[in-house]
């Protein structure tokens, strides 16, 4: 897609890779944004072209390949997530005399809807509503608890914007999530700009959830610039921003507020939907005072996909959500206590086992949402190095003109299915990294990261898709 027709002029055919980067850094429509380049020999580790390769930036997604590797070496591949279902009491004629605990254990997956081979947020509670038949149970005489006790309540950290929170990207990650802690959102779009589009719905239903509509209808393919504000067990949110004026249904993605709760509530009313009443409202941990489940007789036990297959989606999509579970469960391996399960303390330690100096690099989270993690670009491509063998990890990197994020760009281009790149991307923050396989052999690591520029992201994506295809066709 990005080939020839965006080739610059300041590239000309003989170009190389370093006359490349020295133009990109001095392009004009780049003057006050901070530039961190680094392209190095995979081999042989030498520097191949660079500007300011020592200057840290926000490295927003490309982080994840960080908390991905690291997750793939501490939990190791086959790692699986399990959520549990107990009962506490006994069943008598048929009444459980106690409360059903719905216990997580960290899984981003369970109930997706969009990875493949998982069961959905239906499928998975028909398969707890077959184990409480199979348990004799057809009345519940307490409540259905959701417990996310597994990790602490602060599910989203402490510096991820407002303005994200409240949306599917910022849904942050707890010790029982489902259906990727998101709801869709529909509106019926107006036919003039500037009206307020309805709400139709949302799906699933969350119960107790008030969203205050302020949105406005905006131009003709302007595209989705609407904004959900809420925040965790906030259940009152606002609706702002645009979405283009048509005719048909327009869909958003909103952060459940309180997914464990969510959880107890949806499998109530699937029980109450075949006949099993259940006595009290449906409950979290949280809402119980903070109790943790104890005892009881489990019923269920849900495996998670392999650790490996969530990686991919972690990377391949850039799943916030996935790269927090991941990172909160390294932490949680590693024995740090609650208070500290988003923290990036083991992050770095297990960095410097790999040779590398933790020294330049804040890191706050486990996905590069935040504001405050930053590395500079030698730090990056120095990584990246210390993972050149690790395949089953790089085959999660997007591949250009082929996989994930990358898979729509340099199409028909020498970077085509030989250049695999994370991207990241927050206001006034966009990065990429990865490798390039030339045709001669060498492979090269990159990173290439700016920050506080005022061109539209999308211009200033093209010039850095120009930039790497560069690094499979330039001249060394």
């Amino acid at each position: 897609m990005l080939g020839v027709l965006l080739f610059p002029l300041w590239l000309g055919a003989q170009s190389t890779i370093s006359q490349s980067v020295r133009a990109f850094a001095l392009d004009p429509e780049l003057a006050g944004a901070a530039i961190s380049i680094d392209v190095v020999d995979v081999a042989t580790g030498q520097r191949v072209a660079a500007h300011q390769p020592e200057m840290a930036c926000i490295p927003a997604s490309t982080q994840k390949l960080l908390t991905t590797a690291a997750a793939m070496d501490i939990l190791g591949p086959d790692h699986r997530f399990e959520t549990k279902l107990f009962i506490t009491g006994d069943v008598v004629d048929g009444e459980l005399r106690g409360d059903l605990y719905i216990v997580g254990g960290g899984d981003p997956s369970l109930g997706s809807p969009f990875l493949k081979g998982v069961p959905g947020l239906e499928a998975i509670l028909e398969r707890w509503r077959s184990a409480v038949q199979r348990a004799g149970i057809t009345r519940i005489n307490g409540r259905v608890i959701g417990d996310g006790s597994y990790w602490n309540t602060d599910a989203t950290p402490g510096d991820w914007p407002y303005s994200d929170i409240g949306n599917y990207y910022g849904a942050g990650a707890y010790g029982l999530s489902i259906h990727e802690n998101l709801y869709f959102l529909d509106f019926l779009q107006r036919s003039r700009v500037g009206s307020q589009p309805p709400i139709q719905q949302t799906r699933p239903q969350v119960p107790g959830l008030h969203l205050i509509n302020e949105l406005r209808s905006g131009p003709r393919g302007s595209g989705d610039q609407a904004y959900v504000y809420g925040s965790a067990y906030n259940y009152q949110n606002y609706v702002r921003g645009t979405i283009p004026v048509g005719s048909k249904r327009f869909t958003i993605k909103g952060a459940i507020p309180d997914p464990p709760l969510f959880t107890a509530q949806a499998f109530c009313r699937k029980l109450e939907a075949v006949g099993i009443d259940v006595a009290l409202p449906a409950e979290s941990h949280r809402t119980l005072g903070g109790g943790r489940y104890l005892e009881g007789r489990e019923i269920d036990v849900y495996e998670s996909p392999e650790l490996s297959v969530l990686v991919d989606r972690t990377n391949l999509r850039s799943l916030n959500l996935y790269a927090e579970a991941l990172l909160r469960e390294v932490n949680k391996s590693r024995g740090l206590e609650d208070h500290e399960l988003g923290s990036g303390k083991v992050l770095k330690d297990w960095l410097a086992g790999q040779g590398l100096n933790p020294g330049p690099i804040n890191v706050e989270d486990g996905s590069g949402l935040g504001t405050r993690n930053f590395f500079p670009a030698e730090f990056m491509t120095a990584f990246l190095r210390t993972q050149v063998d690790n395949d089953r990890w790089r085959a999660s990197i997007p591949l250009a003109g082929r996989t994930g994020s990358m898979r729509g760009f340099l199409k028909g281009t020498a970077a085509e299915g030989r250049l695999s790149a994370k991207s990241g991307s927050l206001n006034s923050a966009r990065a990429y990294a990865g490798y390039a396989r030339r045709k001669d052999g060498r492979e090269l690591a990159f990173a290439i990261m700016v920050n506080n520029y005022t061109i539209e992201g999308k211009s200033l994506r093209n010039k850095m898709m120009v930039l790497m295809r560069e690094l499979c066709s330039g001249r060394l």
